[in-house]
Parts: structure tokens; C-alpha cells; sequence
């Protein structure tokens, strides 16, 4: 008897522009007409994967691996759905099913590892890493993957070395240039660190390549909204708002259910004042993923432009409950419950948004005051002093909190030479108010006449 095939969902057409839509019509018909065919279940999963409707699309693989079990193309999709859908754990575990029929495909062996490491699976991950770096699979995500879970264990000298092997192969590696500013930052060699951080700024919207066949399989199907959204990101970084946003609405054109360009998005028209269009954009993402935690960070900062600010809390729990180790949301989380007293919870989120980020200069003021106001002076000047660097406008005001606990932990001298710091700083800015308050302390310290 023939196993009952899961009733995927209905695919909701009027949601894509009319290109996707035609396509995805025509797909969806072959299914129809041959509803026990692999091949047309299996095409109808990359083709909704190629739009980004991962949890459908896996429902089509299902099928399809019912028809045709073991089959090593549905099994890998299913596990890079799960993946994208943030199922860590159940990925790992497709990615192991895939493995166990083409043990040789090293890319799935890659996202296998990477898998593991979301999930907190740091021994496995650390070996599978290793394993493709001795297999000489030439990833730089290998080296890129192994920096990370060794950071994560506090091995910052090792996990710098990864950083850098990453980067040999792949010099315009963005996100490792910023592992290894960071690690570097760690072990003390703050000037090299700054290097590598403006290396990151510079390549910041570049991504290693994975050279991957069956992904190149899906991404074929649709290359048109993905290509406009790029334009879209190097336009707003530099400056060009508006086109931005003209890019931004040209890729939903191709595909309404582009999530990044969604995300984005609310971003660049709350940055113009157009909350209302910010707004729509956020409840479209949503509609089409609701776990996605940039979505509700960016509404949450959104909200806190309107000074809607119980909304704005909501928003950044519910970006950290899509992704728990989000620095950006642990310390807008951590100012909302701050302003309402709550102020030993909003250490700890604080805390967990410096462990993420350790260069985060808000979150280590933010921490440093909460520890003045109990009390624990030694500890929150090790967080003013990371605040100092890089110079900008916000370092005044961050040298005169550091000033300013010097002094009430008796280190009297160290604390005025940070206020008389903080003071040419905030002239030379033009922070009249900084600096009228800033010689107001200072006169009562008889340190200006």
C-alpha cells in the first residue's frame, strides 16, 4: 500500500509579484498533475526555498523523501530549511542523515558543523571544523568556524589564528576581519585590533563564497530580487537613503517575501520619518516568518523613536526570544527595564550583550553606571574604561563618568585628569552643556578658576 504523502500547506500567491507568481504556478502544477513524482516535490521545495518559504518548502522535501528515500538532494535541502528556519538541532540532524548517504560532500559537512555550533554543540562542531581543515577543503569557513568555537571557549590567542587563516584564503572576508579585531582586542593589542576593525568597515558586506552545486541549484532559480537588494545595502552604506529605499521596494517587486529587504526596510524609513511605511513592513515580515530577531529589533527601535516605549520592550523580548545571543537586543531590552528600576535584570542583559560584543561601548557605560549605584566602583571603572576608544562624539561624556568615579573611589588625580580630558574634548565638539557642567565640577574641585 502507498504511504500517505503530508498535505503541504496552501502557498499563499497573492503575496509574490506576478513574475514569482506565474513560476511558482507553473511548478505547483506539475505537482498536481504528478503528486507521487520525487522530482516534481523535490523541485517545488527548491523552488519555495529560492523565495524563502523555507517551512513549506520542507514539507515538499518530506514528500519527496518519501517517495524517494535516501535520496541525498532532499536531505540536504531539508536540513539548510531547518537551518534558515533557526532549528538547529533538527538541522545537525539532517545534515547527519544526508551525511550518512554521501559521506564526501564536504559543504554539508560545513553546515553540519556550523549547525552544531548554534546549538551549542561545541566538542562536534570543533571537531568537524578541524576535520575539513585537515582534509585541505580549502573553506575558509572552516578556519572562520573553529576561530569561533574557540572564542567561545576564551581561547582568544587560537581562535585569533583561525581568524587570520580564514582571511589568508579569503582576504575580503568581512566578518572575520571583526573576529579577529575582537580577539585581538582581548589580548591586549588594541592597535592591531583598530586595523582590523577598519578592515572590517571596509569589507563589511563581503562574504566568503562557499562553492556549493546544490545550492547554486536553488539560487538559480531566482537571482533577480537578491541582486537588486545588494545594490540596496551598498547604497545605504553610503549614505543614499532614498535610493536605498527605491532599491530596497524594486527587489520586493520581483519578490514581495525578500525577508531582508522587509527588515531592512524598517530601518531606512524610520530613519526618514515615514513610521507608518516602516510599520507595514514590519507586520509583512512577520506575516511571512515571525522568528526572525531582526525584524523585532528593528521595530523595537522604530517604536522607541516614537517614544512608544512598553511597545519597544515587547519587541526587543521578542528578538531575543527568536535569537538568544543578540548583543543589540539584550542592551535596548536592558535601557527599557533600566528606565523602569528593574536594574539588576538589566545588568544581566548588559552583561550577556557585552559577552557577544565585547566592544560594546553603550552597554559597558550602561553597566557602569548601574555598578556606581551599587556601590561597586573598582568594577564599573574597568567598563568606563572600555568605553574610551574609539574618539567620537559620545567620549566626553563617557570620560566624565570615568572622571567622575575615579573621584568617589578616592583616586582623586586620575579622576580630574579625566574630567579636564573630558572637558577639551567636549569644547572641541562644541558640547556646550557637556562643558558648562563639566567646569562646573571642576570649579567645585578648585580644579579651574
Amino acid at each position: 500500500m502507498a504511504q500517505t504523502l503530508p498535505e503541504a500547506p496552501p502557498i499563499l500567491m497573492e503575496n509574490f509579484g506576478h513574475e514569482v507568481r506565474e513560476h511558482l504556478q507553473k511548478v505547483l502544477a506539475e505537482v498536481k498533475a504528478r503528486p507521487r513524482d520525487p522530482e516534481a516535490n523535490g523541485r517545488m521545495g527548491m523552488t519555495l526555498q529560492t523565495y524563502e518559504e523555507y517551512r513549506i518548502a520542507d514539507v515538499y522535501y518530506q514528500r519527496a523523501l518519501i517517495l524517494q528515500p535516501d535520496d541525498f538532494r532532499w536531505l540536504y535541502y531539508s536540513a539548510i530549511a531547518q537551518a534558515a528556519l533557526g532549528n538547529h538541532q533538527r538541522a545537525a540532524e539532517g545534515f547527519k542523515d544526508a551525511l550518512r548517504v554521501r559521506p564526501d560532500y564536504l559543504q554539508a559537512h560545513l553546515r553540519l558543523a556550523d549547525s552544531l555550533f548554534y546549538a551549542g554543540q561545541l566538542d562536534e562542531s570543533h571537531r568537524i571544523y578541524q576535520s575539513l581543515i585537515e582534509k585541505k577543503s580549502g573553506f575558509p569557513q572552516a578556519h572562520y568556524g573553529l576561530g569561533r568555537v574557540l572564542a567561545a571557549r576564551r581561547d582568544q590567542a587560537a581562535a585569533a589564528d583561525q581568524f587570520q587563516k580564514a582571511i589568508d584564503l579569503f582576504p575580503g572576508y568581512g566578518i572575520a576581519y571583526y573576529a579577529l579585531g575582537m580577539a585581538l582586542r582581548d589580548l591586549g593589542e588594541v592597535e592591531k585590533a583598530k586595523v582590523k576593525l577598519a578592515l572590517y568597515q571596509q569589507y563589511r558586506l563581503s562574504r566568503a563564497p562557499l562553492s556549493d552545486p546544490l545550492i547554486s541549484s536553488i539560487a538559480e532559480l531566482n537571482t533577480a530580487g537578491s541582486e537588486i537588494l545588494k545594490r540596496g545595502a551598498i547604497l545605504e552604506s553610503a549614505g543614499q537613503i532614498e535610493q536605498s529605499i527605491a532599491e530596497h521596494e524594486r527587489a520586493l517587486l520581483v519578490n514581495p517575501r525578500l525577508t531582508q529587504a522587509h527588515i531592512n526596510l524598517i530601518s531606512l524609513y524610520a530613519r526618514t520619518g515615514a513610521f507608518d511605511k516602516a510599520e507595514k513592513h514590519y507586520r509583512d515580515v512577520v506575516a511571512i516568518n515571525p522568528n526572525l530577531d531582526d525584524s523585532h529589533y528593528n521595530y523595537g527601535v522604530l517604536l522607541v523613536r516614537q517614544e512608544r516605549y512598553k511597545e519597544a520592550t515587547e519587541a526587543f523580548l521578542r528578538s531575543l526570544q527568536s535569537n538568544p545571543l543578540n548583543p543589540e537586543a539584550h542592551h535596548n531590552y536592558a535601557v527599557m527595564i533600566e528606565g523602569e528600576g528593574r536594574l539588576d535584570e538589566a545588568a544581566g542583559h548588559y552583561r550577556i550583550a557585552i559577552e557577544n560584543k565585547p566592544n560594546h561601548r553603550s552597554a559597558h557605560f550602561h553597566l557602569g553606571r548601574i555598578l556606581v549605584n551599587q556601590g561597586k566602583l573598582p568594577e564599573a571603572i574597568e567598563h568606563f574604561l572600555q568605553t574610551l576608544t574609539p574618539e567620537d562624539d559620545e567620549t566626553p561624556r563617557y570620560k566624565y563618568a570615568l572622571g567622575a568615579t575615579y573621584i568617589r573611589s578616592g583616586e582623586r588625580e586620575k579622576g580630574i585628569l579625566e574630567l579636564r580630558g573630558a572637558l577639551d574634548m567636549a569644547k572641541r565638539l562644541g558640547q556646550s552643556q557637556l562643558a558648562a557642567s563639566l567646569e562646573r565640577d571642576l570649579r567645585n574641585l578648585n580644579q579651574i578658576q
